[in-house]
């Protein structure tokens, strides 16, 4: 039987920890998130983070911006946020507007209070292995599978996808742990080939239920990175219901994997509560400790 790897578990033990160290600082750590549009997905993930956010001891000041509004408008949001002592995180809740120039527009946040991780200057610091921020999917990845002790190194790794936000960031950091990574990517030939020989699966592709077991070698531990939406087949409703699916064909790679992350309840935790870290480490930065 498939070993569940699940992310609220592990969220949930690293969470105490997290909170101690929220409440031994002199300040409050407060995370701007900027949202662009009404998006209903979107709302649904800030709400998660304002209440993990309520739990730890920190802050969430929340904007919501016309989904019309131009490059400098943000721009000039994120400018007031960067020079506000207050302030010890930014984040731009994507999607964005295909009108604004997102790789120009995050790359206006000041490094130090990027925690997201996606700025030139953090990209090419975790790049050269000295990283300021570590994107939170990516680092998120890492706690679940430190979690559940589940070491890389001089593994047979494949990751799946080369995004800035995920599997560009996740590739270099397996690298640091010692393993011996594969990026699998459109372009790629025989991409089965290459998966079938690895001991561990990292997909993040952003394609439903694409990745099944013919992708994957017997006893393999298989992180489904991916988060989408589908509609569910139904015959007793004339309208079928919207479901969140992974990367993963989870029916069929659950009867060849070792052990397979959820979707949801897998990585999506451990996102959030990295987010949470690196806004801390932020705030650790700039505050002083508490003499509680």
């Amino acid at each position: 039987m498939v070993d569940i790897l699940d992310g609220k578990i592990a969220r949930n033990s690293y969470k105490n920890a997290l909170t101690e160290r929220s409440k031994n600082l002199a300040c409050r750590p407060t995370l701007a998130l900027i949202q662009m549009g009404l998006n209903t997905e979107s709302s649904i993930y800030i709400e998660q983070k304002k209440k993990f956010a309520r739990d730890i001891d920190a802050h969430v000041e929340h904007v919501i911006c016309k989904d019309t509004s131009s490059f400098t408008e943000i721009e000039t949001l994120i400018h007031s946020y960067n020079t506000r002592n207050d302030i010890h995180g930014i984040i731009i809740q994507l999607p964005i507007p295909s009108h604004i120039d997102a790789y120009k527009l995050i790359n206006t946040i000041d490094p130090k209070k990027d925690v997201d991780g996606l700025t030139d200057i953090n990209q090419r610091l975790l790049a050269e292995g000295a990283p300021n921020f570590i994107p939170a999917t990516a680092k998120g990845v890492l706690a679940l599978l430190d979690f559940y002790a589940l070491s890389v190194a001089d593994k047979k790794v494949v990751v799946f996808g080369r995004s800035r936000l995920v599997g560009g960031p996740l590739a270099s950091l397996l690298k640091m742990r010692g393993a011996h990574v594969s990026v699998c990517h459109s372009q790629t030939p025989h991409p089965k080939d290459i998966s079938r020989d690895a001991d561990m699966v990292f997909v993040a592709i952003g394609k439903p239920q694409h990745i099944d077991a013919s992708y994957i070698k017997p006893g393999a531990v298989v992180i489904d990175i991916g988060i989408n939406s589908i509609t569910g087949a139904t015959y007793e409703e004339e309208i079928a219901k919207r479901k969140i699916v992974g990367d993963v064909d989870h029916a069929s790679v659950e009867r060849v994997a070792k052990a397979l992350s959820p979707v949801p309840g897998g990585v999506g935790p451990m996102t959030v509560l990295s987010l949470f870290d690196n806004l801390i480490l932020s705030a650790e930065d700039t505050c002083r400790t508490s003499q509680k």
